[in-house]
């Protein structure tokens, strides 16, 4: 628990039922690999927690995803659950997990803004992580925050080095190469 992988981001605003499928994938890689999760739990993000919930891309993916030997896939999650730690791994199209990742960073400046000081939220502050691979690509690449500050790069830079010493490139590749 503790760590929230979400993919996609934003880089990727329309997908299809296989590439949500494949974010299962590199996501799980990441989770285990990079953050130290073991055997990471991968779920996909709906309007239900039942099979036949949500629109025909979910659902679609759903039906790939369910019996999946390349992940633990945990079901459905619920944008209420996101932050319960259910799932390590989030699977969601580029779209819903960019407004889910504007929305978390606003409830940690709304936090900061009031002062409230709480552990929990600093995993919504964009410095932490400084930045977010884009993974499934033939090298690491890592991009930043457009507000990045010298603490954000550092991190980025960290967290490049992270993803380097994995091998996840190769991780992935060799993960893909095999099906």
């Amino acid at each position: 628990g503790g760590v929230n992988v979400i993919l996609d981001v934003g880089a990727n605003a329309d997908c299809k039922a296989d590439v949500l499928y494949q974010f299962g994938i590199l996501g799980s890689l990441f989770a285990e690999h990079v953050c130290g999760v073991k055997t990471p739990r991968v779920g996909l993000l709906n309007i239900g927690e039942e099979e036949s919930k949500g629109n025909m891309l979910t659902i679609a993916a759903h039906e790939m995803m369910k019996d999946s030997t390349d992940f633990n896939f945990c079901g459905n999650i619920e944008s209420r659950h996101l932050f319960d730690d259910e799932c390590d791994v989030i699977v969601c199209d580029g779209f819903s997990g960019n407004v889910i990742l504007k929305q978390a960073e606003s409830i940690y400046s709304l936090i900061k803004q009031r002062q409230i000081e709480d552990d929990y939220f600093d995993r919504f502050n964009y410095e932490n992580y400084g930045g977010t691979p884009i993974l499934g690509l033939n090298k690491t690449v890592v991009i930043g925050h457009g507000i990045s500050n010298d603490v954000a790069i550092k991190n980025m830079i960290v967290l490049t080095a992270d993803v380097v010493e994995a091998d996840l490139t190769t991780k992935i590749l060799n993960n893909f190469n095999n099906d």
